[in-house]
């Protein structure tokens, strides 16, 4: 075994129990909606078969996996440090609430921070197995937060900060930061 593997595949392992935390402690839902449980099934195959080719077998390309897990992680932590006095509501959540719109931290550059964090580790996982299961399970989850993003928005923008939310959503980006794009340009 690697030992690049191996810590590729520690820190998977961490960053998919964080959010498996988090997804209890952080986010609030009367019950755990359906959409959850596809993303924890399509979450769980994704990371057992990453574990099985860190520690088992050889990933492909790992510094560049774990140079994007540990963006991630960074980008996870950040978006949670600014959300903590937010109450926000797990994806397909029916019951979907917030106490306001977040504009500080990674919510200045991108309005889904969380689903970007997600969408670096699944793509890390993809990167590093170059397998089909792994793509497939990349792919599946990009569509379901893309999906889960602007069923959020439409929400956000027919809600109590609906105006609020427009004027934010045309001067951020949705995944990809805008702002930073436009500065440096």
């Amino acid at each position: 075994m690697n030992l690049v593997d191996f810590a590729a595949g520690c820190l998977a392992l961490a960053y998919f129990l964080m959010i498996a935390a988090a997804t209890k402690q952080h986010f609030n839902s009367d019950k755990y909606p359906w959409g959850m449980h596809l993303i924890s099934v399509l979450s769980l195959i994704g990371v057992s078969f990453f574990m099985y080719t860190a520690f088992l077998l050889t990933l492909s390309q790992p510094v560049v996996v774990i140079a994007l897990i540990v963006a991630a992680f960074a980008l996870f932590v950040w978006a949670t440090r600014h959300s903590n006095q937010k109450q926000l509501g797990l994806a397909f959540a029916e019951d979907f609430k917030t106490s306001g719109i977040i504009t500080t931290g990674p919510w200045q550059y991108v309005r889904h921070p969380f689903y970007v964090s997600y969408i670096i580790f699944w793509m890390a996982c993809a990167i590093g197995t170059v397998h089909v299961v792994s793509i497939i399970v990349f792919a599946a989850l990009l569509f379901i937060y893309v999906y889960s993003a602007l069923r959020e928005e439409a929400w956000l923008r027919g809600g109590d900060h609906g105006s609020t939310y427009v004027t934010y959503q045309r001067s951020t980006g949705f995944f990809l930061p805008t702002r930073v794009m436009r500065k440096t340009s």
